[in-house]
């Protein structure tokens, strides 16, 4: 629900679809068209037409107990699953070692490290992936706090406008922000 759509909107939607499908083959077994009417007014239909398949894939596993994979491999398998979405549920749904990549993670790994790469280039996208899996934590719980502290310094700190070099703690280590400092235009 979150993907192309801000917090704010999606908290009531949740909370009501959980309601009404509360588990993965209670979605499985609805009628995509109850799935849709669920999901009314959160636009991008895709993703709940997605959601339903991948519901509908899992529970056909014939395992009564199945659960959505915590493996960002197995994860990619299913229907409307990219490589972000595979990093964010292994890693904050299952506390699995796994690197994720938006649009603002890839902003700031490339600043922090590599600023003549544009992150919306394939070849950017290439490098933020690399350091995403070079600076992760070794363990899944550690690999969960640094996943969400990139993607909050990211949204609210190293932003697309305006990057906050004086109140980011990467900062020291950062080779844009060193870049801004030596040419005079630090914050």
């Amino acid at each position: 629900m979150l993907q192309q759509t801000q917090v704010s909107r999606v908290i009531d939607y949740y909370a009501r679809f959980l309601t009404r499908f509360p588990t993965v083959h209670t979605l499985a077994e609805a009628p995509v068209a109850h799935v849709l009417e669920a999901w009314e007014g959160l636009g991008y239909y895709a993703r709940a037409r997605n959601l339903h398949k991948l519901a509908t894939t899992v529970s056909a596993r014939g395992d009564s107990n199945a659960v959505i994979p915590s493996d960002p491999i197995e994860l990619r398998a299913l229907p409307g699953i990219g490589a972000y979405t595979a990093g964010a549920v292994s890693s904050f749904a299952y506390e699995r070692r796994a690197p994720l990549v938006d649009t603002n993670v890839a902003r700031l790994l490339l600043r922090m490290f590599a600023p003549k790469f544009a992150p919306k280039s394939a070849l950017g996208q290439q490098v933020a992936w690399a350091l995403a899996e070079a600076t992760l934590p070794r363990s899944g719980r550690n690999a969960w706090t640094h996943n969400q502290a990139l993607i909050e310094l990211g949204a609210l700190v190293c932003t697309a406008r305006i990057a906050h070099c004086s109140r980011c703690p990467q900062a020291p280590d950062c080779v844009y922000a060193e870049e801004r400092r030596s040419s005079g235009n630090d914050e």
